[in-house]
């Protein structure tokens, strides 16, 4: 969480319904150039504490300085995974279907000792078509609105992808290589490109839902990397498993992440051609991070 109070609530509400034993709670600190950033973050923090009311252990991690996206968000996982051996993760603008919980928690159980499988999904982008017989399919492409994984799969993260900068690309589209780019580059502030490439060069396998058990309430002008709406987002289906009917093969779903590369990690190519060109400019490329700071 950070500084949406609003957003934040709703995330909790739909976690105290659930009641957990543990619950793990990070926040970043508040940037000293925006007013009333730091009272937001303090309120923030109040509500949640205010609002557990339900007898569990509650570990808190509350920066006092501001570590930015990637940071706090990737040493908060750090933190997590340094006191449990598999988890949950829900940031502060992703509201969950109660069958979410339900969802993750048997499948953590179910793949725990299968190192094959390094991602569980709450989300689903497929519009609405069914991917085989069963409640969920394996893919390629690890969704961070709402997931699970074990401390087994998360060790193998490396937040500068330094580790794997000779891996095989084998597999990638434009759009994946200049992410990868921009991590190298220095050039995005995040911790999820790197997570999904940690899953991607490791061939690891990423369960998702055949139904979309994941709300992100985040878009916004007080969003971090959401600001604007894309058209796939709109044709989310969303539902809930009460049951959960395991594949009868663990494999890849190809014509799934076809979709998904096509809609999502297509790209836009002139877009793509124009964001170089901003890139390669320096005093362009202050002003886009001038206007999206």
């Amino acid at each position: 969480m950070f500084n949406r109070p609003e957003q934040t609530m709703q995330v909790l509400e739909q976690i105290r319904q659930q009641r957990p034993q543990y619950f793990y709670i990070a926040a970043d600190g508040p940037r000293g150039n925006r007013p009333g950033e730091a009272q937001q973050c303090a309120i923030t923090r109040e509500q949640v504490l205010k609002g557990i009311d339900w007898p569990c252990q509650v570990r808190t991690l509350f920066r006092e300085e501001n570590l930015g996206c990637g940071k706090a968000v990737s040493s908060a996982i750090d933190w997590f995974f340094s006191q449990v051996e598999e988890g949950i993760i829900l940031e502060d603008d992703c509201i969950p279907a109660p069958g979410f919980f339900s969802f993750c928690t048997r499948l953590l159980e179910h793949y725990r000792h299968d190192t094959s499988v390094m991602h569980i999904n709450g989300s689903n982008y497929q519009a609405g078509i069914q991917r085989g017989e069963a409640s969920y399919y394996f893919s390629r492409y690890s969704h961070i609105w709402g997931w699970a994984t074990w401390k087994r799969a998360w060790q193998r993260y490396d937040f500068t992808l330094l580790h794997y900068r000779n891996a095989s690309r084998e597999g990638m589209n434009e759009k994946l290589l200049q992410d990868v780019q921009a991590i190298y580059d220095h050039a995005i502030d995040t911790w999820d490109i790197q997570w999904f490439m940690t899953v991607w060069f490791n061939k690891g396998l990423a369960v998702t839902p055949n139904v979309c058990l994941v709300r992100n309430i985040g878009y916004g002008k007080d969003a971090t990397h959401t600001r604007h709406m894309p058209g796939w987002f709109r044709k989310i289906v969303y539902g809930d498993l009460e049951q959960i009917t395991h594949p009868a093969v663990k494999a890849i779903n190809r014509a799934a992440d076809d979709y998904t590369e096509e809609t999502i990690f297509g790209g836009n190519k002139l877009l793509g051609k124009v964001k170089r060109i901003v890139k390669e400019n320096k005093l362009l490329y202050h002003l886009y991070k001038r206007i999206y700071s």
